[in-house]
Order: structure tokens, then sequence, then C-alpha cells
């Protein structure tokens, strides 16, 4: 027979466990659903086109490595234009945002591979009727300096930093679903000036106003594609 000091003891252990069950997230957002990244980013993105190229820092996505565990799917890209800054942009896609398998943020796959970060701040970028949170940083090694802009998203939400990301990350786990994530990394070879920053937001501004259809909810949640097309979410 139970006496009431197990019953007392047993209490708050089967209210923990009756609340960890409750908050186990039990629904997956999926905002890519079964479109390909190279259907949904056009291959003209303002005056810019693509041209072959291999000249991109990319995660190694060889069968069993990290990076094919992280993402479903990659594109890479180099958009050149006549007179215009060559754009190199990246595009990283995992269906499971968990403890186990996150996004990892340009800052981490830099260093990695050698390079140095000398700046890495927010920026504000404003497309339509939307202002979308990204991030500027300049990475070095030896001759090479690439200035990259990028953004991430989680869910619905735009984390501009590993704190928020995890953070974020916590919030859609308490809402009771596990949620997709996409890295957008634009970078060029060049010194870090404010004129060639200005140039990498001008192409995200384009790439996100050339994208139509789910693609753009795709890339930066479905509050911020409804704001840049100006309609209530």
């Amino acid at each position: 027979m139970l006496r009431r000091r197990d019953l007392l003891l047993g209490a708050p252990l089967l209210a923990a466990a009756g609340g960890a069950w409750a908050l186990k997230p039990r629904n997956r957002m999926n905002l890519l659903g079964d479109a390909s990244l190279e259907t949904v980013v056009p291959e003209r993105i303002g005056d810019w086109e693509v041209t072959p190229s291999n000249a991109f820092v990319l995660p190694e996505a060889r069968e069993g490595s990290l990076a094919a565990t992280l993402y479903d799917q990659q594109l890479s890209r180099l958009y050149t234009g006549a007179s215009l800054l060559p754009v190199m942009l990246v595009i990283a896609y995992g269906s499971t945002q968990s403890d186990l398998l996150q996004l990892h943020r340009p800052e981490v796959c830099y260093r990695a591979v050698g390079f140095s970060i000398d700046r890495s701040e927010r920026v504000d970028v404003a497309v339509g009727n939307a202002r979308v949170p990204m991030r500027a940083l300049t990475a070095r090694a030896n001759d090479r300096v690439e200035p990259i802009l990028y953004w991430t998203r989680l869910g619905d939400l735009l984390p501009t930093s590993n704190n928020e990301q995890r953070l974020m990350k916590l919030r859609t786990e308490m809402q009771g679903y596990i949620a997709d994530g996409v890295l957008v990394r634009l970078s060029t070879v060049a010194e870090p000036t404010p004129e060639v920053f200005a140039v990498l937001e001008a192409f995200a501004r384009a790439m996100l106003q050339d994208i139509t259809g789910p693609g753009l909810v795709a890339l930066v949640g479905r509050p911020t594609a409804a704001a840049i097309r100006g309609v209530r979410a």
C-alpha cells in the first residue's frame, strides 16, 4: 500500500513528467515543402545573372558528413553583371532544427576552414514594407577577403545570433512544433567598404523582390514575406 509520504514525493515527479510530455513538439513546420532551391531562386536577379564558378567556401557535404546531416538541400551560385560587383550566393536548407541538427552560421563555417572574422554586426535591410534582419561580417584568410551578408530563418522567425537562434528554437518547441530552417549567404571578394556592403544589400533586396510564390516564404517566413509583398500576414 502506498504511504502518504510516497504520494507526496511522487507527485512532483509525475507533474514534471506530464509537463515534459505536454511540451514535447508533435508537429513539423516545413515552409519549403516539396520545392527545390534550384527552381525557387531565379537565375537572373536584378541586373545579375548566373555564371559557372567553384570559388565558394562551403561545408563539405559528402555522404555521412555533418553538412550532409544538417542540410537537406544546398544551392551555390555566382551572379555577375556588366560593371557590377560579382555576388556569390549560398543557401542551405534543413528540414529539422533540433538540439542535434541546427544551422551553422558563417562565423563558424569560415573559422573552421582557416578564416578570421574581423567584423560581425546586425543590419536591417528594407525590402518592400519589411525590414529583414541580417548580419554583416568580414572573413579573412591570407590574401582573400570576403565581405559577407547573411540571414537565417527558423520557422517564421529570423534570428541574428547564436543566442537568438537557441531562444527561438526553444520558443517554437514550446509552441509544439519542430521548425525547418534556412541560411542565405551573400558574399564577394573585395575590401569591406560601405559601398561593397551596399551592393550586397542591393542584391538581397532584388532577390527577395524577384522571388515569387512559396519560395519567398521559404527564405524569410510568412510574416516577413507578407510584408515584402505589401499584404496582411
